[in-house]
């Protein structure tokens, strides 16, 4: 059987339906390879909502995904239509960075400290902790701007307790160059309204406060005044009165069933010794007695502790009279001490509970 010759025209039309096949695979393959392009990110494969594709020969991937799997932030601003990425490691960018310029944060011309420690407060914030000594500031660091306010100055005396985006938490017991701290008390700063706030501080365990190095104190007695311990006590009469009136060296330890406050540098007269039993909800007694100037100290570790609780002193060899009061109280309150000085030049501490 003999096949007829195909006409020109069938033959054109085999060749055209040919040709787009090829092109139709053709076409497929490439999407195929574009659509096989892996996206490798520190060893992991990440598989984007929208693939990764070869342009022009170049690889483009999604940004978010890839600054996402190293750790990164990402934000869209709509209205400069501008993509933010904020490395993963920019405090430990900044660390560096600061640590180099630690010029600018120096407290004085002849203070040379260095940059301790980072926070990241929010998406571009972060507070920084600058050293020197013993003395700690802390500043609120913008990323984007790169403004630097002092929010916790030296004097404070401070630590920080908690770093939150919305408000940072010290605990600090002030003083300055005479070393008269105060008992421990909380700073808030709220970071939107850029506004540092202060309040009592009631604590339930061990604490250390006041000045090795202030006036000698003569003992005036012991009462109870609104539910609260009052502990008079007056500069001695031949004290030379400079620097100002400082607290005396002062430890509180605290017990299961109380505390004691033994108060350096301060004189009793030989009828001083005594003891209260008052009515009062939490306080079962209060007694005092002198203690001489050989008394051991008692409670080294805490001396020698840091801040915000301790004295941060290098020896504990504290010498002079001392007056200890022992206040017993039923379970385990938490307490808070204020000392206010007078215009008689009197002193008056005053022990809470709560």
């Amino acid at each position: 059987m003999m096949l007829s010759r195909a006409k020109p025209g069938f033959k054109l039309f085999i060749f055209l339906l040919l040709a787009i096949t090829a092109i139709i695979f053709l076409v497929a393959g490439t999407a195929f390879a574009e659509k096989a392009v892996r996206l490798v990110v520190d060893g992991k494969e990440i598989s984007p909502d929208v693939p990764p594709q070869l342009i022009d020969g170049r690889a483009v991937a999604p940004v978010r995904d890839v600054a996402e799997a190293l750790g990164a932030k990402v934000a869209w601003d709509a209205g400069s239509r501008t993509v933010k990425v904020v490395a993963g490691d920019w405090l430990g960018q900044l660390a560096g960075s600061l640590a180099r310029a630690g010029d600018e944060f120096k407290p004085a011309p002849d203070v040379k400290g260095e940059v301790k420690k980072l926070w990241r407060v929010g998406e571009h914030r972060f507070l920084l902790e600058h050293v020197w000594n013993m003395d700690y500031s802390y500043f609120l660091c913008d990323a984007e701007t790169g403004e630097k306010d002092l929010i916790v100055g030296f004097l404070e005396s401070a630590r920080l307790k908690e770093a939150g985006d919305d408000e940072l938490v010290f605990v600090a017991k002030g003083g300055g160059d005479c070393g008269d701290y105060s008992f421990p008390y909380l700073l808030r700063y709220d970071v939107k309204n850029k506004k540092l706030s202060r309040e009592e501080l009631y604590l339930t365990r061990s604490v250390a406060f006041g000045a090795s190095g202030a006036w000698e104190h003569v003992f005036k007695g012991v009462s109870l005044k609104d539910e609260a311990v009052a502990l008079e006590l007056a500069v001695a009469p031949e004290q030379v009165l400079a620097g100002g009136h400082k607290r005396p060296f002062t430890v509180v330890d605290r017990r299961c069933t109380g505390l004691t406050v033994r108060i350096y540098g301060v004189r009793c007269p030989k009828s001083s010794e005594g003891e209260l039993k008052p009515d009062h909800p939490l306080i079962e007694r209060i007694s005092w007695r002198a203690l001489p100037a050989q008394e051991p100290v008692a409670n080294e570790d805490l001396l020698k502790e840091d801040f915000p609780y301790g004295a941060a002193l290098k020896s504990a060899a504290i010498q002079g009279p001392s007056l200890l009061v022992e206040i017993d109280t039923r379970g385990e309150p938490a307490y808070n001490i204020v000392t206010n000085s007078t215009r008689d030049l009197k002193l008056i501490y005053t022990v809470k509970f709560k």
